[in-house]
């Protein structure tokens, strides 16, 4: 693998590395397999895993002072926001809606568990940053 692919291939890494990890979480927490939980929430979070694997992987390619790192740290910014913020008021809302409507049906759909803690965030830098040390190990 060339330095040019690693960037192609780290986003798909960091993602089918958080979601190992997650799976065997979920699976020991629930002493059983978890597939049924594969795509909530929980640590570490996918969407930090991610955009932090591309952030690290410039970061560690191209140095601090390109300008294409603090895009990257842009867009993890914004991301962890989202994850930390956005997301846990949609939590709010669908727990105010399953009070107020309470039939179930209309509200079948809006999942409990959105959004994520601090710790969560940190462990999606974590993977991301496992994912960056892998892709470069693996090119050099």
């Amino acid at each position: 693998m060339c330095i040019r692919d690693s960037y192609i291939i780290i986003c798909p890494l960091a993602f089918v590395l958080v979601g190992s990890l997650k799976f065997c979480i979920n699976s020991i927490k629930s002493r059983n397999l978890a597939f049924d939980q594969i795509g909530l929430g929980n640590f570490p979070s996918t969407h930090i895993s991610i955009v932090s694997s591309i952030t690290w992987l410039v970061y560690f390619r191209e140095g601090y002072s390109d300008p294409l790192l603090g895009v990257c740290l842009a867009l993890l910014i914004i991301v962890t926001i989202d994850a930390l913020d956005t997301r846990k008021k949609i939590e709010d809302i669908v727990k105010v809606l399953r009070v107020e409507l309470g039939d179930g049906k209309s509200i079948e759909g809006l999942r409990d568990k959105t959004g994520h803690n601090p710790i969560d965030a940190i462990g999606g830098v974590g993977v991301g940053f496992l994912a960056a040390l892998i892709i470069v190990f693996a090119t050099t």
